[in-house]
């Protein structure tokens, strides 16, 4: 068969993909795994008792604020990940920086506290849970992100699952975040960094193998 007549077989009948199908794509699986992790945040845990008046402070926005953060940034890379020869603005250093400015944050409240008090600015009374309820929330968030980019093209897969993890585990810390009770500093640059960097983990060796062509 001729190389001709073999691209004009597999091109016959081949209809053209509708324009931003891969953001509609990412776009649904997220917010439909996004009310799922909700879901379970209100059936497992509900929310906090104060959270009227806590959503007041400037501590509780950025909480908030700083896995909101991570989230968006890791969903802008996201997209450019799935779409092969696309290129990122910006380097992925600036997704440490939501993190920076917490452990900053952190520092300061360390430093102004007394010595005494500073194990359990750190500690908090969640500890023992923190990390493994946000890995938990984070989970609907990042099995379907994982099933949409499947359905994508991401050559660099081991990242792109590593990618996934992130913006996951952001999206799951921002939920579990309103029912946490903690709001020391140190605590939160600690416990929850390590609850968003667990699925990212987890999903880096999930996608190395699961994302390949």
């Amino acid at each position: 068969m001729k190389t001709d007549h073999l691209i004009s077989l597999l091109s016959a009948d081949v209809q053209p993909v509708p324009q931003h199908a891969a953001e509609k794509r990412m776009s649904a699986a997220i917010v439909a795994s996004g009310a799922v992790s909700f879901a379970m945040l209100l059936t497992i845990y509900g929310l906090r008792p104060d959270l009227k008046e806590v959503s007041a402070s400037l501590a509780y926005w950025m909480k908030m604020g700083v896995p909101l953060a991570n989230a968006l940034i890791a969903l802008a890379f996201l997209f450019v990940l799935a779409h092969p020869g696309k290129r990122a603005k910006s380097g992925y250093w600036v997704l440490a920086v939501p993190v920076f400015i917490l452990w900053g944050w952190a520092l300061l409240s360390w430093s102004d506290a007394e010595p005494g008090t500073r194990v359990a600015l750190l500690m908090g009374q969640t500890w023992q849970v923190c990390i493994f309820n946000i890995a938990l929330l984070s989970l609907p968030v990042g099995l379907a992100t994982l099933f949409a980019l499947r359905h994508l093209a991401p050559t660099r897969p081991a990242l792109t699952g590593a990618m996934a993890g992130w913006f996951a585990g952001s999206v799951g810390a921002g939920i579990y975040a309103l029912h946490c009770p903690e709001m020391a500093p140190p605590f939160l640059a600690v416990w929850y960094v390590l609850g968003m960097l667990m699925p990212s983990a987890l999903m880096a060796y999930i996608g190395s193998r699961y994302l390949k062509w």
